[in-house]
Order: structure tokens, then C-alpha cells, then sequence
């Protein structure tokens, strides 16, 4: 049942693309959001229903994502929120190597690119996502490769400057190479915890690399933030949690995975 489930919702996106959703999506994508500040000092804007997100760290702007626009839009519009320009990016972290999150990043020559190991080959062009789904997403947005300056295995602690740092941890499935990163209280998600309806949830199997492997790695997560703040968990697709409720609506979506 549940393989003819995705197999109709295959063919369902096959034939959207086929119908000219591909030139839509490329022009959404060059249409950014109203920048929302989800703390003081860190904004969100989407755009195609991607987010990304900026946070000021002293002189210097950070990113988490970094939207599916090459031209960089809604990079440029985070960056004017923060009053800051692409000459002021110092670091990005990217959540996970599809083009819809990697493509802005081919703006920001300057910065240093943080991505899973796993997915350095994907985000460079050198090789396809694993999901037939991804792939045919892949085609249609036809994002550039990137370079990955700083390839993250296993946990990591990362200098952002101004006393402030932030933390890796792996969480594979929807890509082999998929992390979360947790800075100032923030979760960072990705494709890894999405938020629809109000809380939040797992989304669609079919564009994940290793489905089981992904629910484990939530479930991993509850051991590896013991302890930690997060007052926030904001997603790649569906925006960030109500400030200070970030942590009970995680527990709440790993308790729900069960397993």
C-alpha cells in the first residue's frame, strides 16, 4: 500500500513538472519572503516555501541554509534585514546537500561552507541525489555546484567569533550527509524536522535517502540534546517553533515516532 502510495505521488510530480511547474518554481524562487526575526539578531525569509536563516554575530553574518535562488534573493534580503552585505558572510551550514538549501551558497565566495561529509560529492554536482523523487527536484531547480570548505564528520564545535560557537551533530536518512545545528538556543533542522499544522513533523519518506535511518536519527537526537537549550526549532521547510517551545515540541514529535 504504501509503495503504491509513493508511486502515485511520483507520477503526480512527474506530471506537474511536465506541465511548465518547473519555470514557476525557478521564478519563485526569485520572490523572498518579508524577513520574519525569529530572535534579535537572527531572521528567516523563504521563498518557494524554502527557509533560510541569518544571524549577526558581532561584525560578521552567519547562515543556516541558503535557499534554492543561485542569484542569491533572498540571501541579499536577510542580509539587508541585519544591515549587513555577502562581504560580511563569514561562515555557512548547510543542513543537508539538496540544491533547494545549497544553491545561494555559489553567492558567498567569501565565506566558509560547513556541510556533512557524506554530502560534499552531492553538493559539488559530482553525484545525484539517492532518491529517484530528489533527483527529478534536482533537475528542476538545477542548482550550481558549490565548493565545501570544511566537511563535518561526526559531532562538531564550530568558532563563529564574538565568544559565540556553533554545534554539529550528524543526523542521516534524508541524506547521508544531513546535520542539525544548534546555535544561541536554536535547533536548525533542515529536511530533517519539518513544521506543518502547527507542529512539528517527518516529512515525506520518498525524498529521503534511508527513511528508518531518518527516524532513528530523531529519536538519536533526544540523547544528544540532553541538557541543551532550545528555545527555538526552526526547519527548512515550514518555519520555526513559537520562541520558547522549541524543546517540548521536539520531545513531543520523537515521542510520536515511537520505536
Amino acid at each position: 500500500m504504501r509503495a503504491l502510495k509513493n508511486l502515485f505521488v511520483f507520477i503526480v510530480i512527474v506530471a506537474v513538472l511536465g506541465g511548465g511547474a518547473i519555470a514557476a518554481l525557478r521564478i519563485a524562487r526569485q520572490k523572498p519572503s518579508t524577513p520574519e526575526e525569529i530572535k534579535p539578531n537572527l531572521m528567516a525569509v523563504s521563498a518557494a516555501g524554502i527557509y533560510l536563516y541569518a544571524a549577526r554575530v558581532g561584525s560578521k553574518v552567519i547562515f543556516f541554509d541558503t535557499g534554492a535562488d543561485p542569484a542569491g534573493s533572498t540571501i541579499d534580503t536577510a542580509l539587508g534585514a541585519l544591515r549587513a552585505g555577502r562581504g560580511d558572510v563569514s561562515d555557512v551550514f548547510l543542513t543537508h546537500g539538496h540544491g533547494d538549501h545549497t544553491a545561494g551558497a555559489s553567492s558567498l565566495s567569501g565565506a566558509r561552507v560547513h556541510l556533512g561529509a557524506a554530502d560534499v560529492p552531492l553538493a559539488e554536482g559530482k553525484a545525484p541525489p539517492d532518491s529517484l523523487v530528489a533527483r527529478l527536484m534536482a533537475k528542476a531547480m538545477a542548482a550550481p555546484p558549490i565548493s565545501v570548505s570544511d566537511p563535518l564528520t561526526g559531532v562538531a564545535t564550530i568558532d563563529v567569533g564574538d565568544g559565540k560557537s556553533v554545534k554539529a551533530f550528524p543526523a542521516p536518512g534524508h541524506t547521508q550527509g544531513s546535520y542539525v545545528f544548534l546555535y544561541e538556543g536554536v535547533l536548525f533542522a533542515g529536511d530533517t524536522v519539518l513544521l506543518k499544522q502547527g507542529r512539528l513533523d517527518k516529512g515525506p519518506s520518498f525524498f529521503d535517502s534511508n527513511a528508518d535511518q531518518a527516524k532513528a536519527s530523531i529519536r538519536a537526537l533526544k540523547q544528544q540534546l540532553d541538557g541543551a537549550e532550545i528555545s527555538v526549532v526552526c526547519t527548512g521547510h515550514g518555519g520555526c517553533t513559537p520562541v520558547g517551545l522549541g524543546r517540548s515540541m521536539l520531545e513531543d514529535f520523537i515521542g510520536r515516532l515511537g520505536g
